[in-house]
């Protein structure tokens, strides 16, 4: 992706003009690339191989024409381009040190460097600074918490039931009556043996009775169902929201004019 800004450091030329090709092949310009070093000689060489805009803090006729400035060539030049104090802190020191730093913006027509180049038109020189205007925004982010939870035990319980069953059994009932006394001429009671009697002289007869046993069988008698559905409660809150404004007071005979060009992004929506 194609940055508006690019600032590196380098230490040495052929590192700073490699990386211009690089930029050039992604679709930068050359004349949007600044090169800002402190020694001529090391000037000489980035502009013997490139057509950049080298600007050299030690050079004779650069600090003349700044001698009406209070602050040094390479602190006035970096104030110039679109980066921070902290930035420009840390690149004055390094050219300082003899690095060579490479500048590049993509937007260079809103721009003027203040400094006298034969590459260059000289432009009335004017001062502006930046003063950024902050103010707080909402947002709102929501998470999902347990607030509790259901519990659902199953456990056996005995009861006693009574249950009364109808059961049949039999009797045996022994009727005795009087014979006929009728005489048997061959019965002998020495003769080894059961001898019958009509049916014999033994009569069995089962005696049958009914006996009630119970049988336990689980059956279905009950299901439950748990079903857990989402509902949706509207939750108003309060925050205090703090802006920055700004206040401008004409004191003395200050011709003072203010234009407004903001337009807020949440507005044009």
């Amino acid at each position: 992706m194609k940055h508006a800004i690019i600032s590196e450091i380098f230490d040495q030329p052929e590192a700073l003009l490699n990386r211009t090709v690089d930029l050039k092949r992604e679709g930068y310009e050359e004349e949007d690339m600044y090169v800002l070093v402190k020694r001529a000689d090391v000037a000489d060489a980035v502009r013997r191989h490139s057509n950049l805009y080298v600007l050299v803090t030690d050079e004779p006729g650069t600090v003349a024409s700044l001698v009406t400035s209070s602050e040094r060539p390479v602190e006035r030049w970096l104030k110039s381009m679109r980066l921070t104090s902290e930035q420009q802190d840390r690149f004055a020191k390094e050219v300082e040190q003899g690095r060579l730093f490479l500048y590049v913006d993509a937007d260079r027509s809103e721009q003027q460097f203040d400094a006298t180049s034969s590459k260059t038109e000289t432009v009335p020189e004017t001062e502006e600074q930046t003063l950024a205007l902050h103010e707080e925004r909402l947002s709102v982010e929501k998470q999902a918490v347990q607030t509790g939870e259901v519990v659902i035990n199953r456990h056996i319980s005995e009861t006693e039931q009574e249950i009364e069953v109808p059961v049949r059994r039999e009797q045996v009932h022994v009727e005795r009556t009087t014979g006929s006394e009728d005489v048997i001429e061959d019965y002998d009671f020495d003769q080894p043996g059961i001898r019958t009697i009509d049916e014999g002289d033994h009569l069995r007869i089962q005696v049958i009775e009914e006996r009630a046993f119970i049988v336990k069988r689980p059956v279905v008698v009950e299901e439950i169902i748990v079903r857990k559905q989402v509902t949706e409660d509207i939750k108003t809150m309060t925050e205090t929201l703090r802006k920055e404004e700004i206040e401008v007071t004409e004191v003395g005979q200050a011709d003072v004019t203010v234009e407004d060009h903001t337009v807020r992004k949440d507005e044009t929506q």
